[in-house]
């Protein structure tokens, strides 16, 4: 039996104890809490400064280097059906394609300069409306030589003009195991000596000069069934068909039925389709003029389904908005590929 001291004693005992359990258990709330809000205010400030991160001007991407900067470099490409792959493709941000002669369409890919592209090409001659959309990003031109009517308007642009034919001959080259005029090729190299030479000014993601189509955020996957899309610049090597990968959440591209591989090997995919109606017109046997200021419908499809509205082009830019013309359409970060046709009956949406 315990004396009554001793359970005295003891009692104290328990009673400080509990005390001092207390207070550590109160100790590590007040801190786990704290930490908690901390953890809380760094994951606030995280997301609004990612959200407020300006965005690449050529493919929407976040940037968060507050030194970035660059110039565009716009290529005129190849896109015969007996060259392809075509080198460089993959590295591009953006790439337009539009008829150039009969039924053969043609390629304007736009590269940040910073890209790292051994290889591009086959490079080959100018186009008045490919150099109005080259036009909206200034930077670089590059090509060889031209229709009649772009070489004798191309001094009006406002971009630097790299013409392979005359004193631009140094930032390309001719593959001698290729057939003209098919054969020639630049490079990042190539494209970084001519912006030092010709002193190209840069541009920053935040820039007044850097105008953005409108990106979001890319959503979350899911499994709704996405438009297949065909454009039909012919019904044979030219139709293009664009078709809903979910795995990969891009739009794959089909060509006269068969896959369209870059050089890498990868078959193209891109985050976003642009299909822009733009009204023709033919000024000699087989070269056409384009309007590509007027205005007119348009179609954007990306992981978000389809969209459709009209093409406005405003402040040197053109920008895609819904019907009303009130709300621009929403592009994902990523590759974009924009189809130029002058009739609507030329696509359809499956």
């Amino acid at each position: 039996m315990l004396s009554r001291q001793k359970k005295i004693y003891l009692a104290i005992t328990v009673i400080v104890l509990a005390v001092i359990l207390i207070l550590v258990g109160l100790i590590k709330l007040f801190f786990l809490d704290r930490r908690q809000n901390t953890d809380q205010q760094l994951a606030t400030q995280n997301a609004t400064s990612t959200q407020n991160m300006p965005r690449h001007p050529l493919n929407g991407e976040k940037v968060s280097n507050e030194n970035w900067s660059y110039f565009p470099v716009a290529i005129m490409i190849d896109n015969s059906y007996t060259i392809r792959p075509q080198a460089g493709l993959a590295q591009a941000d953006i790439i337009y394609e539009a008829l150039a002669e009969s039924n053969i369409t043609r390629l304007l890919a736009i590269f940040d300069k910073n890209n790292t592209v051994a290889k591009v090409g086959p490079v080959r001659s100018a186009r008045s409306y490919f150099m109005d959309w080259a036009e909206e990003y200034g930077g670089l031109y590059m090509h060889v030589g031209g229709s009649p009517q772009a070489l004798a308007e191309i001094k009006k642009y406002n971009f630097t003009n790299i013409d392979q034919i005359g004193s631009g001959e140094i930032y390309f080259w001719r593959d001698q195991k290729l057939k003209m005029p098919s054969n020639v090729f630049t490079s990042d190299a190539n494209w970084l000596r001519a912006g030092e030479i010709k002193e190209v000014n840069f541009a920053s993601a935040s820039s007044s000069t850097s105008i953005l189509w409108h990106y979001i955020e890319v959503p979350e996957a899911n499994e709704d069934k996405k438009p297949e899309i065909t454009i039909k610049y012919s019904e044979d090597y030219y139709k293009a068909n664009w078709r809903f990968n979910n795995a990969l959440q891009q739009y794959q591209r089909w060509q006269d039925d068969e896959k369209f591989t870059f050089d890498t090997g990868d078959q193209a995919a891109v985050s976003n389709v642009v299909v822009q109606i733009v009204d023709s017109k033919l000024i000699d046997i087989e070269r056409r003029s384009m309007d590509t200021q007027k205005g007119g419908q348009v179609y954007i499809f990306n992981a978000l389904g389809q969209q459709s509205g009209q093409w406005k082009y405003i402040n040197n830019r053109t920008r895609f908005f819904n019907d009303l013309g009130t709300e621009e359409l929403n592009l994902l970060p990523g590759k974009t590929w924009v189809q130029i046709v002058d009739d609507e009956a030329k696509l359809e949406i499956k």
